[in-house]
């Protein structure tokens, strides 16, 4: 695995539930790339009943919980993020693909500490 393509975003009904593994993605907060070992701090979210994960096969995962859980660690730098990012082989679209952090602070900042946000996790291998 070559790792992981993680986006995280606001839901377009405001956030005052959990996401399901339904939800629409509104705006996006922030995307980064992270190496294999990259989940580990969602799954330990998710085992503290910080974030619930809400399942996938890779393509993507999906896990939601709080801003007051999420926005602070990324926004002092998203865990485990790389610079630069890597390319790799079975890249499909480079065109919708950043190719480096993006976060979205002006908008992180509009979100309430209670919010429910959505992140998504691509596998990229």
């Amino acid at each position: 695995m070559l790792g992981w393509h993680i986006s995280v975003y606001r839901q377009l009904d405001g956030g005052t539930g959990p996401a399901t593994p339904e939800t629409s993605a509104g705006t996006r907060l922030a995307v980064w790339q992270t190496s294999w070992d990259g989940l580990g701090w969602l799954d330990q979210l998710a085992a503290e009943g910080k974030a619930i994960d809400l399942g996938g096969n890779g393509y993507p995962n999906r896990y939601t919980a709080i801003a007051a859980h999420l926005l602070p660690r990324i926004l002092a730098r998203p865990p485990k993020a790389q610079s630069p990012w890597v390319i790799g082989e079975g890249t499909v679209d480079p065109e919708v693909w950043v190719g480096t952090t993006v976060i979205a602070r002006a908008e992180a900042k509009k979100c309430r500490s209670d919010e429910w946000l959505l992140v998504e996790a691509w596998d990229e291998s």
